[in-house]
């Protein structure tokens, strides 16, 4: 029930045009290490062979955008659920808020939206790196919009942003289509 109510304001935009940014188009990551939220390593290695959807964030200060954004990835996932793409999706939420976003506030604050989200942060060096690399600013303050998805393919290449407002209809068709290699 909780999902469903973070997800009705963004299924409510399902009207409205879904943009798509591919500025970064290509731009392989770097190699990272951060710690998920069960205080394991979580690399660039992790993002091989899947599809990912990276949100750079907090659990405070970003409270609305980011809140909007994964409710927005888990009815997305909802809609996807049956099908072989599941098997190789995933989302990652990374604080950049290492002192108040522990290991335990970052499982509490996930599980509300989906549990098979994957929460990471990390010391501000590795964090600020990450972000730079990624273009999301090396303060916390990203250079993309609040509540912007990047897209990072199976060969740990960024393939697009998504800016808000986020549209699950439209995120999802064009999800799918960039798996299929069109756009």
């Amino acid at each position: 029930m909780c999902v469903i109510g973070f997800a009705l304001p963004a299924l409510a935009r399902h009207g409205t045009q879904q943009a798509v940014r591919h500025d970064l188009d290509g731009w392989a990551v770097a190699p990272f290490t951060l710690t998920d939220q069960y205080g394991r390593a979580f690399t660039e290695a992790h993002l091989r062979g899947r599809w990912t959807f990276v949100l750079f964030g907090d659990t405070s200060d970003c409270a609305t955008q980011c809140g909007a954004a994964l409710a927005t990835l888990a009815a997305l996932c909802q809609r996807i659920e049956r099908a072989d793409a599941m098997k190789t999706t995933q989302v990652v939420f990374i604080s950049l808020d290492p002192k108040r976003d522990t290991s335990v506030r970052l499982r509490q604050y996930l599980s509300a939206y989906d549990t098979r989200f994957i929460g990471a942060t990390g010391t501000p060096e590795a964090l600020r790196q990450l972000a730079d690399d990624m273009r999301a600013g090396a303060d916390g303050a990203t250079q993309h919009n609040h509540g912007s998805l990047l897209l990072v393919g199976p060969d740990a290449t960024i393939r697009a942003e998504y800016p808000p407002p986020l549209d699950v209809l439209r995120l999802t068709a064009s999800y799918m289509r960039m798996r299929r290699g069109s756009r």
